[in-house]
């Protein structure tokens, strides 16, 4: 079957972990849990590591213990300064350039905080699609329904898809549905179809899959 999207994740796939902007998010996570439930730093980050621990995901905590608004929550979390910490990767932009297949982003995050991002790293133009945390009618990936709603939108199965991304439980739904998965990070080995440290190396990952020819164009 042809392969015909890419699905990527956002954080910590189409930057670096390193950069540091993922940690404002956490930074402002642990604040958000201080001022709406009225909690110690202390209490806050111990209440996140349980809610991790149980559901992957704070939200999910928040929601089935707390009765917070969702969309409350992912608004005040993103509110990080995106401008100051990513800059234009041309480098990027670039091998976005030479892989013809459509671009989508699937992301936990907020539409907003998505644009800023692809924006800030000068990626916009290559992406057709956000697919944000309010899509998934707040349940975040790795729920199947989350990946269950992209897929129905575009009118596409698993198989006609790759995901790439940084969180081996998300790359584990994704793979259950069919889809070609590529892991992105530097931690151990784990269980996706292909691991690469950064984001670039996914010209190499199309070339394998004979998706990408040496000149940048598909096979």
């Amino acid at each position: 079957m042809t392969t015909r999207y890419i699905f990527f994740d956002l954080d910590n796939t189409l930057y670096p972990r390193q950069c540091g902007l993922f940690r404002l998010i956490e930074e402002r996570i642990n604040g958000y849990l201080s001022i709406r439930l009225n909690l110690t730093h202390a209490e806050a980050a111990a209440l996140r590591r349980s809610y991790l621990r149980e559901y992957g995901f704070t939200l999910v905590g928040l929601m089935k213990h707390n009765c917070i608004d969702p969309q409350d929550y992912v608004a005040f979390v993103h509110e990080v300064d995106i401008e100051g910490v990513l800059g234009e990767d041309t480098e990027l932009a670039h091998m976005m350039s030479r892989i013809p297949l459509e671009k989508v982003i699937v992301t936990n995050a907020t539409r907003r905080h998505a644009r800023r991002v692809i924006r800030s790293l000068g990626v916009a133009p290559f992406f057709t699609h956000i697919f944000d945390i309010a899509f998934m009618d707040y349940c975040p990936k790795p729920h199947p329904s989350s990946f269950h709603k992209v897929l129905t939108y575009l009118g596409v199965t698993g198989r006609e898809c790759i995901m790439l991304d940084d969180h081996p439980p998300t790359l584990a739904t994704a793979r259950a549905l069919g889809m070609t998965t590529v892991y992105v990070g530097r931690t151990g080995q784990v269980a996706a179809d292909y691991q690469i440290g950064e984001i670039k190396g996914l010209e190499g990952v199309l070339r394998d899959l004979q998706l990408l020819d040496d000149g940048g164009g598909v096979q």
